[in-house]
């Protein structure tokens, strides 16, 4: 059957609703819509969002949430409309190629209350890559984007994806498959996505289980309130019982509260651990 775009009636982002621009925020912030039936199946494991929390953390993003939906317009509508709305940006990965499940681009479209077109440049990737030449072939579905798509294709080493990313306003679409995934965030990620600030990170290994922490972890908690502490224990680990991590937005900062907190424990329950 060929490819043909037709406007359904979902319910939509309100005109007067305004996305959040990467400017907005003093801390730049992020959301992932995984889009597919299988990961909700349990039919595919899910390592895009992994990878991309990884990738965005580098960038100096605060991922704020992560969205698991089925391939359903509506669900991909209303879930675009409330992340654009609050986060930088948003990530979508899944749902964009040429069979009937791939609504990506449609859902998005929806959100924005905008028609799917035929972009030209996409066309001519399409006709190559598929070797098909009518504009309604199913190869086709791929160059149907919202009207105000933009098109990314530079990388960070001065070379053209092969297809690009395809973006709107502050949603930025990428391809389900794991390795097209890696690809186009390690080659075209850190054009894509900025942020004025960056994580500095200090952690530690303990002998001993958290709940004989957690006093002196909450001291410093309260004693540096813009510093993150994480407490992650390992039950069945040889060498060591909790992970402790320290990280904040400053450098200094952080390193203060990560030897705040080993003035309070005690020196024998820290082991030395080269995780390199």
């Amino acid at each position: 059957m060929p490819f043909r775009y037709i406007h359904r009636t979902i319910s939509k982002c309100p005109k007067n609703r305004r996305y959040l621009s990467a400017k907005d925020d003093q801390i730049t912030t992020a959301g992932i819509l995984v889009i597919g039936d299988e990961i909700l199946k349990g039919e595919t494991e899910d390592t895009n969002s992994r990878f991309l929390a990884k990738q965005l953390h580098k960038l100096g993003l605060t991922l704020q949430k992560i969205s698991v939906i089925p391939d359903n317009l509506r669900a991909i509508s209303q879930e675009v409309c409330e992340f654009s709305g609050k986060y930088n940006y948003v990530l979508t990965t899944g749902g964009i190629g040429p069979t009937h499940d791939d609504l990506t681009y449609e859902g998005v479209a929806l959100a924005f209350d905008e028609p799917l077109y035929l972009h030209p440049e996409l066309m001519n990737i399409c006709r190559k890559f598929y070797g098909m030449q009518d504009p309604n072939s199913v190869g086709m579905k791929l160059a149907h984007v919202p009207k105000s798509s933009r098109l990314h294709y530079k990388t960070i080493n001065g070379n053209n994806l092969g297809y690009p990313n395809v973006s709107v306003k502050n949603v930025y679409m990428f391809p389900g498959v794991p390795e097209l995934l890696k690809k186009t965030i390690l080659e075209a990620g850190p054009l894509l996505f900025r942020s004025n600030s960056r994580f500095y990170t200090k952690h530690f290994y303990c002998n001993i289980p958290e709940h004989k922490i957690a006093s002196e972890l909450q001291q410093v908690v309260n004693e540096f309130p813009d510093v993150q502490f994480g407490c992650y224990p390992k039950m069945f680990h040889n060498l060591y019982k909790v992970k402790v991590t320290i990280e904040s937005n400053n450098e200094e900062v952080t390193f203060k509260a990560y030897c705040r907190l080993l003035e309070l424990l005690p020196h024998n329950c820290i082991v030395d651990i080269d995780d390199t």
